[in-house]
């Protein structure tokens, strides 16, 4: 069995901080639709922002709150990323005439991208809410990438089974 599915420690207000924290992301994208009136992809890497800053001070220094964190920072992060590539395939079949077919399915590949990230983001906060770690099976792992460099916090991680 998966280490993700065993119940870790922590006490119920921490585990709805835990779960508090991969909600965060709701909060940028709210706000960018609230400041420009509708929802835009170039507000996409806004997302980020959530788990990064206002993660921070939710998991406020417990391991399995930074590690709810850095998966949620992961998840948004290549959210982010797709969404910026299907914003690029958008463009392209709007300015090119023989790519003309791209926007139909990139406009499909869009909203399938935006009902994935709530539901994940939901099932993501339900497990962090009853104390299990969920990581969606097509994020990219930028934190691991980010973390190379420093070869203590990698050998401590990597005791505690989360490297």
């Amino acid at each position: 069995m998966s280490p993700d599915y065993l119940v870790q420690p922590g006490t119920r207000s921490e585990r709805r901080r835990d779960a508090a924290v991969h909600l965060t992301p709701l909060i940028p994208a709210a706000a960018a639709v609230a400041v420009i009136g509708r929802g835009a992809l170039w507000a996409a890497p806004a997302v980020i922002l959530g788990p990064l800053a206002l993660g921070a001070l939710l998991s406020r220094g417990r391991d399995f709150g930074r590690r709810h964190r850095r998966r949620a920072a992961d998840f948004n992060a290549s959210v982010a990323l797709a969404a910026l590539v299907l914003w690029g395939v958008l463009e392209l079949g709007a300015r090119v005439e023989l790519a003309g077919v791209l926007v139909p399915v990139g406009l499909l590949l869009l909203a399938l991208l935006w009902l994935n990230w709530l539901l994940m983001m939901a099932i993501a906060a339900n497990r962090a809410r009853y104390g299990e770690l969920f990581e969606p099976p097509w994020v990219i792992p930028f934190s691991r990438w980010l973390r190379r460099g420093d070869p203590r916090r990698i050998a401590k991680e990597n005791s505690h089974g989360d490297g």
